[in-house]
């Protein structure tokens, strides 16, 4: 009876393990672990391009101050050549020049403004295309991150359910029976016990001799596997 018992608790205790290896190693915590780390990749890579996209609406505004100034310069120009108060030809002449040279420093100015007016334009559809891809990617971890913590939540509470069996079941066993079996799940990873079957010991597949045979009739008998040394139990006999 007390090898069964004995039997049923390393049971208990492999699925125990099994639940808690699966917490450890749960599929959704990679799946969580690679959605965050895309997630922060896509924010880092976002934030680069709202930087960029601010800088270049920072240089648009002083293209357009630049060209105010060069139209007001121009104004300023054309009234003192037109306004009758000069009248000496090389000044006039100056004054053209410097009129052609605003003029032409103007058409750059503008066509500037035009190509970074166009790569602002792309940068912000660049943008909305990053921030609803981020969006997404925020709902999906959250949603995996849900689903995460419903499974681990479900395997504590199996847990802890199988901890508590455990320790009823515990309660009665014997000592000395409780005592070996610490010592030798500790040696065989767990399983402690090899059940037999068809005379053959369940954890290293060796057949047991004939006198072990004997003494396994015996339920309080302590018989223990000739190859691997695991504790033997015959459950038809229990």
């Amino acid at each position: 009876m007390q090898l069964r018992l004995l039997w049923e608790l390393q049971e208990l205790d492999l699925s125990i393990k099994d639940l808690q290896l699966k917490i450890e190693e749960a599929p959704l915590l990679s799946g969580v672990r690679e959605a965050k780390e895309y997630l922060e990749n896509m924010e880092n890579d976002f934030s680069e391009r709202e930087r960029s996209l601010n800088a270049d609406r920072k240089n648009l505004k002083q293209l357009e101050l630049e060209e105010q100034k060069i139209v007001e310069d121009r104004k300023e120009l054309y009234d003192n050549m037109y306004n009758g108060k000069t009248t000496n030809v090389k000044e006039l002449e100056q004054m053209q020049r410097k009129m052609d040279l605003l003029a032409a420093e103007k058409k750059k100015v503008e066509e500037n403004i035009l190509n970074l007016m166009e790569s602002i334009e792309n940068q912000e559809a660049e943008l909305n295309t990053v921030e609803e891809e981020l969006s997404r990617s925020r709902q999906e971890l959250q949603e995996k991150e849900d689903r995460l913590k419903q499974d681990l939540e479900n395997y504590n509470r199996q847990v802890s359910q199988l901890q508590t069996s455990r320790e009823q079941l515990a309660e009665k066993i014997d000592h000395k029976y409780l005592e070996k079996y610490s010592v030798l799940v500790q040696k065989h990873q767990g399983k402690a016990l090899a059940r037999v079957v068809d005379d053959i010991c369940g954890g290293c597949r060796v057949f047991i001799s004939s006198a072990q045979r004997g003494h396994l009739y015996n339920p309080s008998a302590m018989v223990y596997c000739e190859n691997c040394g695991r504790l033997l139990v015959n459950l038809e006999n229990q």
